[in-house]
């Protein structure tokens, strides 16, 4: 059911940025004979901002998944090596 679940959210995840695309792609050409010059512009102005703007977003949410990877790495080692000395301890104190 799993591997169902990302196949289906993959295929959502598609259609949807598909139709996103085509939307932020073909809306300038609709606009084109009804818009001036200067809208145009700030059209085009605005629509860079808002891809720079999602971009940013994008890349801070994977820069703050890789941070909670690199701790939670961080506070396994620490769990290991806790498990590996209080082992050792219990050895000795048997010995």
């Amino acid at each position: 059911m799993n591997n169902f679940s990302k196949v289906l959210k993959a295929v959502i995840m598609s259609i949807a940025s598909l139709g996103i695309g085509f939307a932020a792609i073909s809306l300038p050409f609709r606009l084109f004979d009804t818009l001036s010059a200067e809208g145009m512009r700030y059209l085009f102005i605005g629509e860079l901002t808002l891809y720079f703007v999602i971009g940013m977003i994008f890349l801070a949410a994977k820069e703050k998944r890789q941070q909670k990877k690199t701790k939670e790495a961080a506070r396994r080692f620490q769990r290991q090596i806790k498990l590996e000395q209080a082992q050792r301890e219990y050895y000795d104190f048997a010995a």
